[in-house]
């Protein structure tokens, strides 16, 4: 008995899609398709199924998902594990894995990974700023006090570490030195002067300390800043959280800036 040719063109077809399957996702056609994906749909999930030795790709389709284009911290996961699992010594890979687990309060993993970046580049003192921050969330702060002082060093210009370094000393309260952390601040970053952060921390030291007539004056100061602040300014500051929330968090800011002044003015009078 001969098969209907209704079956045939069904065994066909399977046969096709099978044939098909082998060369699309074999070497080299699974990159080249990983990339054509990528280019024509922007679509980083199937991209990164198709993708399995261009750790370049991987890593550019979660730098996308992680603050470039659509804020997607599952899928910048998933591509930076990809990126580093074809080259675990890509450089920013486990960098940039550290920051996402950071943000998804996987701290263990998140210092797992700003290790190995340490480890296998060790000029990138950058990581020093991240693992800081991993150790203050882990209450490590001795560990986050080194690494932020290490890295205000290595980067005098930018204010961020001068910022974190204080909340850190503050925490085990060392006031005298986060105020003096925060000098060098105003004294090293670049628009340290108009930097509502930088204002509203001195304040805080200045505040533990029940310097309270500076501290006014520092809150005003950081009100007066935190006024005009713009949602991507706040970006910039915060590049790892969602900018959805960004208004939200200046709101926030804004009112911790008035809890403060409010709390100074009460130490004073």
């Amino acid at each position: 008995m001969y098969p209907s040719k209704k079956i045939v063109f069904i065994a066909s077809a399977i046969f096709v899609l099978v044939a098909v399957g082998v060369v699309f996702f074999s070497e080299p056609f699974s990159t080249r398709a990983a990339h054509f994906v990528w280019g024509r749909y922007h679509s980083g999930a199937l991209a990164l199924a198709l993708d399995r030795r261009d750790a370049p790709l991987a890593l550019q389709i979660g730098n996308d998902a992680f603050g470039i284009g659509a804020y997607n911290p599952p899928l910048a996961e998933k591509a930076f594990r990809k990126a580093v699992s074809i080259d675990p010594g890509i450089f920013w890979g486990h960098y940039q894995l550290a920051r996402v687990l950071f943000v998804e309060a996987n701290l263990k993993d998140a210092e797992i990974e700003i290790n190995k970046e340490l480890r296998y580049h060790p000029s990138n003192l950058r990581a020093l700023y991240v693992r800081g921050l991993v150790y203050a969330y882990e209450k490590n702060l001795p560990a986050a006090t080194l690494d932020f002082e290490h890295f205000t060093e290595w980067a005098p210009t930018e204010w961020a570490g001068y910022n974190d370094l204080a909340w850190v000393l503050a925490q085990e309260s060392h006031y005298i030195e986060a105020k003096a952390a925060l000098e060098r601040g105003f004294k090293n970053a670049i628009g340290a002067a108009s930097n509502p952060w930088l204002w509203n921390n001195l304040g805080v030291q200045e505040l533990n300390l029940r310097d309270y007539k500076n501290a006014i004056a520092s809150f005003e100061k950081a009100k007066t800043l935190a006024t005009s602040l713009s949602a991507h300014a706040w970006k910039s500051a915060y590049p790892g959280n969602n900018p959805s929330g960004s208004a939200e968090e200046i709101k926030a800011f804004q009112d911790a800036i008035e809890t403060n002044l409010a709390r100074a003015r009460a130490g004073l009078f």
